[in-house]
């Protein structure tokens, strides 16, 4: 059954890192109606998708959220000032230590005794035993890599180590200050070029950081009304630089299937599940707003679609981790002797094979560019909303 409703289908958008920008994008092209919860500061590279916003009035700072209620007629976030933001769907796009996430499996477990196991609570966690201008470099060691990226006036680094024994949740590894000083001065003396010791790097840092990293990708993405995206849902390593991509992946497979679930007043309860072309209307009076059920239906198709790509994605991740850092015997004989041999182009090509897969944005028509491998899904044409250029 469909409720009639005036009011706009919204959504609650809880996180403004990559994935949450991504998706208020998306959303905005698409005409639906969000608001966008942010608790804390935005970093440098996130500026620029905040400053395109078109509507700022959606992006609300200084906002925690405490508690997250989900029924048949609508989802509402309670934040710890009081304040309360009521949608259709609540979208937890709040990193891998996720708020959301945990009220939303304390929600599915009270519905559904044992819903979400304790081992899909403990599938992401930390990895466990197991120099020039405009340029990325590794320096690989058995248990530990050093990744640069260097610029023409900064460099940025990274030191994946490896920890000694497996963190699973609900535990959670939280490094001082003082922690980081240690294991910066196990490394001080380790060369990273021929005049370089990474300790003249930590010495001039502008800022450091230990912290721990998480892998691992969830059984279950949504419950009712309520969505996990980005680093909340799965979580790669960095070594392959598929993190930031996977996670505007989900924003723009999960903003196609919003659009569907908002068009669908036309259409019977399940056919926005193999519709390509649902009837686009923007004329949101009178509409009849989707049921739970048909916001369930419609996360199960987006949680189909996205779960072997992100599984993919994140085992070529887990891959390049272990082959860089030597993990076993035969990981460093393949990355001592026989990558240098054959050279890097396979894996480059493996690479890019997999990152032509990602979704498209169903809705918007923009010029298309392509490289040497195509793209698997193409842009659409003369369909929907054209894209404003530069």
């Amino acid at each position: 059954m469909h409720s009639l409703e005036k009011e706009q289908f919204r959504v609650v958008i809880v996180g403004a890192g990559v994935s949450g920008l991504v998706l208020a994008h998306a959303l905005e092209l698409a005409n639906i109606d969000f608001v966008l919860l942010e608790k804390g500061m935005r970093r440098e590279y996130l500026q620029v998708l905040y400053d395109e916003l078109p509507d700022k009035s959606k992006f609300l700072t200084g906002k925690r959220v405490k508690n997250v209620v989900d029924n048949e007629e609508e989802a509402y976030v309670e934040l710890d000032d009081g304040s309360v933001e009521r949608g259709d769907l609540i979208v937890g796009c709040d990193g891998v230590h996720s708020t959301v996430r945990k009220a939303m499996w304390e929600i599915a477990n009270q519905t559904i005794p044992n819903f979400i196991t304790p081992q899909e609570k403990e599938s992401i966690a930390p990895q466990q035993e197991g120099i020039g201008i405009n340029d990325m470099v590794f320096l690989c060691n058995k248990g530990y890599t050093f990744q640069f990226l260097t610029q023409p006036d900064k460099i940025y680094f990274m030191i994946h180590h490896k920890l000694p024994e497996p963190v699973r949740w609900p535990n959670r590894i939280r490094y001082s200050e003082k922690d980081a000083e240690e294991l910066a001065a196990k490394f001080a003396d380790h060369p990273i070029g021929d005049s370089l010791v990474f300790g003249d790097l930590w010495r001039n840092r502008i800022r450091g950081h230990l912290i721990s990293l998480e892998e691992g990708v969830l059984e279950h993405f949504f419950f009712g009304r309520t969505v996990l995206i980005g680093d909340a849902a799965h979580k790669v390593t960095p070594n392959a630089a598929m993190g930031g991509a996977s996670a505007m992946e989900d924003s723009i497979a999960l903003a196609n299937t919003i659009h569907k679930l908002s068009q669908q007043q036309t259409l019977r309860p399940t056919d926005y599940l193999t519709a390509k072309n649902p009837p686009y209307n923007n004329n949101n009076n009178n509409k009849m707003k989707p049921s739970k059920r048909d916001v369930a239906l419609a996360l199960q198709s987006y949680q189909n679609e996205r779960k072997p790509r992100l599984q993919k994605i994140h085992d070529e991740s887990a891959f390049v981790t272990r082959l860089q850092s030597y993990d076993t015997w035969f990981l460093y004989l393949l990355m001592r002797w026989v990558l240098p041999w054959i050279g890097l182009a396979p894996i480059v090509h493996n690479v890019s094979k997999l990152g032509a897969g990602g979704p498209r944005l169903e809705y918007v028509d923009v010029e298309e560019e392509s490289g040497t491998i195509p793209w698997v899904h193409p842009m659409p044409r003369s369909k929907g909303v054209v894209a404003p250029t530069a």
